[in-house]
């Protein structure tokens, strides 16, 4: 974190208002596909594994269409993929200027873990045709990305659980030190079970009812995928409320609102929704279904995607605060030696400073005698060799004498405030 503390000046409010929206449009596009992309590959090496080497198996065939439909192309995980992850980092590493947490470090984890895990599975997802000649090279590949992408997402999940935690932030510096955290725990397993309910859905929608991928199979292994990949999302999605709810009940305090509470009850009824029309698409065969339950899935995991960050966005409250309140306080620094530059850059004009004596001066202040303030014979030899100091005093006044009243601020110009300086001492020092 020191060395962003090097580039970086905490972000404003303007900025901080942006950056939330931000955050929220990278986890829309990244959330769901890197939720298909686990949840593809890990189906898809399940079945490759009750497949064996036999290519005509339907296990086969299952794990090869699990690949192929969930997993995109090589493009999409650079695009959904790596570069969220990327942007991110930097976003969290401003928000959280100068607190001690190790966001920025488990970020950077999880994205060169990403990028490494992503890469090994479209090596998996390439060499399915030439599996034969080196079914090991490649269940090597999937094993080893698949394991790298869990492993950054448990990395992931612990710097989700701390964010939400402040009171731990100073002695959490490695996820290890997170490991048995109730919340992380709970998010990590609602996340992998949320990634094989999605991953089901979409394989109903993407196979059977999306019109460019849509393909025409055997009926009764048509059948049979129809009712597999249901079966996967009416299970999945059946635990997902009590998966929800576990991670509500660990979530500290400080977390929630009435928000919180709102959006997740929100994604509890649409969730019993999704299961009633996967129930009427197995039972009824009702495979046009596929395209609704998707869509209502994806609503849902906005639902929870919001929730998680109003959550957030409770839990750095007071973060937050400080951060605005230290951007002021540097913005104020800027423009006073803004200020101080474009002043020292202006020269006193005598004249106006006379007419300025005569015009606002006169009435309270005399160089021989104390009136409505005190005699300038008085004051000024105490600014002799400080000149700047009674600046800012006219700038800015304040009481300083108690048997006088304080002096009005008398809105002058930065040229009036030299020219009455330079009036008066020339006045001064023409009665000494």
């Amino acid at each position: 974190m020191e060395f962003l503390n090097e580039f970086f000046l905490p972000p404003s409010s303007d900025h901080l208002h942006l950056v939330k929206y931000l955050i929220l449009m990278i986890y829309f596009i990244h959330m769901p596909f890197i939720s298909l992309l686990i949840g593809g590959t890990t189906l898809s090496l399940f079945f490759r594994f009750l497949a064996q080497n036999d290519q005509s198996s339907r296990y086969w065939q299952i794990s090869k269409d699990f690949i192929e439909i969930l997993v995109f192309r090589k493009s999409a995980g650079i695009i959904l993929g790596v570069l969220p992850l990327i942007v991110l980092t930097l976003i969290e590493g401003q928000i959280f200027y100068g607190a001690n947490i190790s966001v920025v470090n488990f970020m950077m984890y999880t994205t060169v873990l990403v990028a490494l895990g992503i890469s090994m599975v479209y090596f998996y997802q390439s060499t399915f045709q030439m599996a034969e000649i080196n079914p090991f090279l490649q269940l090597g590949g999937g094993l080893s990305g698949l394991g790298v992408l869990m492993l950054a997402y448990f990395i992931f999940s612990v710097n989700s659980a701390l964010i939400l935690d402040p009171g731990r932030w100073a002695t959490v510096t490695e996820p290890y030190n997170f490991l048995f955290s109730w919340n992380v725990i709970a998010r990590y397993i609602h996340f992998i079970t949320a990634s094989f309910a999605v991953s089901g859905v979409a394989v109903l929608f993407f196979m059977f009812n999306w019109k460019e991928s849509r393909q025409e199979k055997d009926p009764e292994y048509s059948k049979y995928l129809r009712n597999l990949a249901g079966g996967i999302g009416l299970a999945f999605t059946l635990i997902q409320p009590i998966l929800i709810l576990w991670n509500l009940v660990t979530i500290p305090d400080q977390a929630l609102n009435a928000a919180v509470f709102a959006y997740t009850i929100i994604s509890l009824f649409i969730l019993m929704v999704i299961a009633i029309l996967l129930y009427r698409l197995l039972k009824e065969s009702q495979i046009s279904l596929g395209t609704n339950v998707f869509v209502l899935f994806i609503i849902t995991l906005v639902f929870m995607i919001v929730s998680d960050h109003v959550a957030r966005e409770n839990a750095i409250e007071n973060h937050t605060d400080l951060l605005i309140t230290r951007s002021e306080e540097i913005t104020a620094e800027i423009e006073a030696e803004r200020e101080l530059l474009r002043s020292a850059a202006i020269e006193p004009d005598l004249a106006v400073g006379k007419n300025v004596y005569e015009k606002q001066c006169t009435a309270c202040h005399q160089f021989n005698q104390a009136i409505v303030g005190p005699s300038y014979n008085a004051v000024l030899p105490k600014y002799q060799d400080n000149r700047e100091e009674l600046a800012q005093f006219i700038r800015n006044p304040y009481k300083i004498d108690p048997n006088y009243p304080a002096m009005p601020k008398l809105g002058l110009s930065e040229k009036e405030i030299k020219s009455i300086i330079a009036y008066l001492f020339q006045e001064y020092e023409k009665s000494q």
